[in-house]
């Protein structure tokens, strides 16, 4: 996935786990937090598009199989793993590629239709579900029509500071096999999504 923090410094998710194994080649960039909901860099974080990974590959994913996001790896050798130590919630949306646009590597996002696929929220009144995690693991809706996707992660850190909310954000290139049958539904498009003054994103308003 893409988001999260070490123990010194701020992380984001740069590996996709596909059956437990790591696919350093399909995320779309690597950033630090988005302090600003409204810019470009909410939708696959800073400067995504044009693709800046020339290396960058598209995961064949069985709808209804596990996919995680996993934190960059430690700096150097004898390092602790990096963790997602910052409350807040976890999610993750699929954006399909339009029917004129052959490659996903040509297909920029902003502005474009996401429908939301899986969601880390609270564990308790106190303790959120992805806390102390250096993956966020989900299952691709066994429903979900088959074809081209862009992948958006993101974990973000409500703050008390109006404005001052840290979002991890990280997109990857996926292909999605299966019988499909759903019709998703709730299509959100970035920036555009969020306000600072929504109390999802500022829960402090009086």
């Amino acid at each position: 996935m893409q988001a999260g923090l070490s123990g010194t410094d701020h992380r984001l998710v740069s590996h996709m786990m596909l059956t437990n194994t790591d696919n350093t080649h399909t995320t779309r960039s690597r950033s630090f937090p988005v302090y600003e909901i409204s810019s470009p860099d909410i939708v696959c974080g800073a400067s995504a598009f044009p693709v800046r990974n020339p290396d960058i590959q598209t995961a064949t994913i069985l709808a209804g199989d596990q996919v995680g996001f996993h934190l960059s790896s430690p700096d150097s050798a004898g390092d602790a793993q990096p963790i997602i130590f910052h409350e807040g919630p976890g999610q993750v949306f699929l954006s399909p590629l339009p029917a004129d646009i052959d490659d996903l590597r040509d297909y920029d996002v902003t502005g474009q239709p996401f429908f939301k696929i899986a969601f880390a929220g609270p564990n308790s009144s106190t303790t959120w579900e992805l806390e102390n995690e250096s993956v966020m693991k989900f299952n691709i809706p066994a429903t979900t029509p088959p074809g081209k996707y862009v992948m958006r992660i993101e974990h973000f850190m409500p703050n008390w500071i109006k404005g001052q909310s840290q979002w991890f954000v990280s997109c990857a290139h996926v292909d999605i096999v299966g019988k499909g049958g759903g019709s998703p539904s709730g299509f959100i498009s970035f920036p555009g999504a969020y306000k600072e003054d929504d109390p999802s994103t500022y829960p402090y308003l009086k």
